[in-house]
């Protein structure tokens, strides 16, 4: 197993293809009740930028990152202080 990957086991007994870390994030987003939405573009420069949109609660959060892992840890971090602060 490759750290940083998640294998689940098909009904055929194969493996499917890694999961990775972002899809993780944002399958526990979703499954919080947050609609997830991102796009990857090109600065003028070249380089790679996602910007990644999630809401729910009455509530939207918009990040943007070099890379998309980071993108969805950013977002998930933001919509946790939110919710810390909800209930303190």
């Amino acid at each position: 197993m490759i750290p940083g990957f998640k294998n689940f086991a098909r009904k055929s007994g194969r493996e499917s293809p890694p999961v990775k870390y972002w899809e993780i994030i944002a399958d526990d987003l979703s499954k919080a009740g947050f609609s997830l939405g991102w796009v990857s573009v090109l600065d003028v420069q070249g380089r790679t930028i996602w910007i990644v949109d999630a809401h729910g609660y009455g509530k939207r959060f918009i990040v943007r990152a070099d890379e998309m892992l980071t993108a969805l840890v950013e977002l998930q971090s933001a919509i946790h202080e939110f919710a810390v602060r909800l209930v303190s």
